[in-house]
């Protein structure tokens, strides 16, 4: 297909379809029992990965007339910041442990809430020439912002500090995880260093305003700048999201 452009078409059909989801979450799932949240949870996780998986395959699986080949495409390496509610969701779903399960639900109704709303407005760089990508990329990215706000219609997410240290506790494992990853693939040889989170110490960050910060100040204070504001931004949005919740009761 031709590729999509922000707030064109195909564009204004998912968000469309978000804030219908939206609506039918706070009118009508905002009662779901413990079980069920789980499920859903587990249900979303299991859909995201699919997806993923099919979006790997299609990236580096290649054809012409006469043979088939496989390079992998080292830059879609499923662990950007928009990857992680996947995993984050599957952990939680399956869990038994009550604190790792509420930092997973705290962590998808703030940051991941907030990672998905980010790309849905702004989705500059997700469209490409594939109809199934791009349609895994709105779906994935539609489905951060509806399993973020179940979990805060359902008031699995609490409104207090404990809450909202525990979502900074994985935000801040899986900033550790990218940087990481980052930091051994680029000594390892791999692509130049990955660029996971868009925080690569040997990569210009490609995020707006991001970007501009980068080549402006060291690069922990970048990083400060960068886990400051995604925090402060996912408090502020947990509570617009809250509000439309709070005032039914």
């Amino acid at each position: 297909m031709t590729p999509p452009v922000s707030y064109g078409w195909f564009h204004w059909l998912f968000l469309v379809l978000t804030l219908a989801a939206l609506l039918l979450i706070a009118f009508r799932y905002r009662n779901l029992n413990y079980q069920k949240i789980k499920k859903a949870l587990l249900i979303y996780a299991i859909i995201t990965l699919s997806f993923e998986a099919y979006k790997q395959i299609n990236f580096s699986f290649n054809y012409d007339a006469t043979s088939s080949w496989w390079v992998y495409q080292w830059y879609a390496f499923p662990f950007q910041f928009c990857s992680t509610p996947m995993y984050v969701a599957l952990i939680g779903a399956l869990t038994k442990n009550k604190n790792i399960e509420k930092a997973c639900f705290a962590f998808l109704g703030t940051f991941g809430l907030t990672a998905g709303l980010a790309v849905m407005l702004y989705p500059v760089t997700v469209f490409v020439d594939t109809i199934g990508i791009n349609i895994q990329t709105m779906v994935h990215h539609s489905s951060m912002i509806l399993v973020g706000f179940l979990l805060i219609a359902n008031r699995m997410v609490k409104n207090d500090r404990k809450t909202m240290i525990s979502a900074l506790s994985v935000f801040l494992i899986l900033v550790v995880i990218a940087i990481a990853i980052d930091v051994s693939t680029y000594y390892i040889g791999i692509n130049n260093g990955l660029e996971m989170f868009f925080i690569s110490p040997f990569h210009d960050s490609s995020l707006p305003v991001f970007n501009i910060i980068y080549q402006h100040v060291p690069y922990l204070i970048f990083l400060l700048i960068y886990i400051s504001a995604f925090s402060f931004g996912s408090y502020i949005l947990y509570k617009l999201f809250l509000l439309p919740i709070k005032s039914q009761y």
